[in-house]
């Protein structure tokens, strides 16, 4: 009885694969992304980034004392970069760490899976674009006056 229902499971997820490569659909499409996966730019940066940043992205959280390094003003990434925001870098320290020493490695970043591309891809790069979104819009403003 076992077998036969092995069996008869092997034979749907067989129909059903012949099924969608003959209709040309996906088998496995993607959910599409909601808006409670994706809370806005302000509320990400508030749960995940403040503790060390502080409210303003200054770099004076409530965690900055006890750091060895102190985080770093997030207010001053585009006059770091001549008056232009990353928004490739940055994405890229929120996603892997950057080598920024206080994010760890990119094997444990201390925000685990939340900003992670391998489970929700469509998630995680959302919640990327939201948060740095928002780090664009807190830059102080450069002597030559862009963003």
């Amino acid at each position: 009885m076992r077998s036969l229902s092995l069996f008869v499971f092997a034979g749907i997820a067989i129909a059903f694969a012949v099924y969608t490569a003959a209709s040309g659909q996906e088998p496995m499409a993607a959910p599409p992304v909601t808006a409670d996966e994706i809370p806005n730019g302000r509320d990400l940066f508030i749960g995940h980034c403040a503790i060390c940043h502080g409210l303003d992205g200054r770099g004076q959280g409530p965690l900055a004392e006890a750091m060895k390094i102190v985080p770093a003003d997030l207010t001053q990434i585009a006059v770091k970069h001549e008056g232009t925001f990353p928004d490739a870098k940055v994405s890229d320290v929120i996603r892997n760490g950057g080598a920024v020493l206080g994010h760890g490695s990119r094997a444990m970043l201390p925000w685990g899976l939340y900003f992670s591309e391998r489970h929700k891809p469509a998630v995680g790069k959302a919640r990327i674009k939201a948060l740095v979104a928002y780090l664009k819009s807190l830059q102080a403003p450069s002597a030559s006056g862009s963003r």
